[in-house]
Protein backbone atom coordinates (compact mmCIF):
# COMPACT_ATOMS: atom_id res chain seq x y z
CA UNK A 1 0.00 0.00 0.00
CA UNK A 2 1.48 3.67 -0.96
CA UNK A 3 2.60 5.64 1.62
CA UNK A 4 -0.22 8.43 1.36
CA UNK A 5 -2.76 6.24 1.46
CA UNK A 6 -1.50 4.74 4.58
CA UNK A 7 -1.63 8.41 5.83
CA UNK A 8 -5.27 8.83 4.62
CA UNK A 9 -6.54 5.08 5.78
CA UNK A 10 -5.01 5.64 9.23
CA UNK A 11 -6.52 9.52 9.75
CA UNK A 12 -9.95 7.90 8.76
CA UNK A 13 -9.66 4.82 10.91
CA UNK A 14 -9.05 7.40 13.93
CA UNK A 15 -11.74 9.57 13.15
CA UNK A 16 -13.94 6.40 13.35
CA UNK A 17 -12.74 5.38 16.38
CA UNK A 18 -12.85 8.88 18.18
CA UNK A 19 -16.53 9.06 16.88
CA UNK A 20 -17.30 5.68 17.88
CA UNK A 21 -15.95 6.51 21.42
CA UNK A 22 -17.15 9.93 21.81
CA UNK A 23 -20.92 8.71 20.92
CA UNK A 24 -20.91 6.28 23.68
CA UNK A 25 -24.17 7.17 25.95
CA UNK A 26 -23.26 8.25 29.58
CA UNK A 27 -22.21 5.88 32.03
CA UNK A 28 -25.41 5.41 34.44
CA UNK A 29 -27.73 5.95 31.81
CA UNK A 30 -27.39 2.36 29.39
CA UNK A 31 -26.95 -0.44 30.60
CA UNK A 32 -22.80 -0.07 31.75
CA UNK A 33 -21.49 -3.63 29.61
CA UNK A 34 -23.04 -1.73 26.29
CA UNK A 35 -20.83 1.59 26.97
CA UNK A 36 -17.75 -0.25 28.45
CA UNK A 37 -17.81 -2.25 24.71
CA UNK A 38 -18.46 1.00 22.87
CA UNK A 39 -15.52 2.49 24.66
CA UNK A 40 -13.28 -0.19 24.22
CA UNK A 41 -13.96 -0.92 20.34
CA UNK A 42 -13.86 3.43 19.93
CA UNK A 43 -10.21 3.13 21.19
CA UNK A 44 -8.78 0.60 19.96
CA UNK A 45 -10.16 1.84 16.20
CA UNK A 46 -8.01 5.45 17.38
CA UNK A 47 -4.66 2.98 18.24
CA UNK A 48 -5.12 0.88 15.00
CA UNK A 49 -5.34 4.71 13.37
CA UNK A 50 -2.50 5.68 14.82
CA UNK A 51 -0.16 2.68 13.81
CA UNK A 52 -1.53 3.17 10.01
CA UNK A 53 -0.20 7.05 10.63
CA UNK A 54 2.68 6.44 12.00
CA UNK A 55 3.53 3.64 9.36
CA UNK A 56 2.70 5.59 6.57
CA UNK A 57 4.90 8.67 7.94
CA UNK A 58 7.77 6.44 8.57
CA UNK A 59 7.13 5.30 4.31
CA UNK A 60 6.84 8.99 3.73
CA UNK A 61 10.50 9.77 5.06
CA UNK A 62 11.73 7.06 3.60
CA UNK A 63 10.54 7.99 0.19
CA UNK A 64 11.91 11.30 0.33
CA UNK A 65 15.65 9.66 0.98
Amino acid sequence: MKARRLVALGAAVTLLGTAVAATAPVIGAAAAERVHVQQTMGGIAVVAGWALLAWGIHQLGRLSR
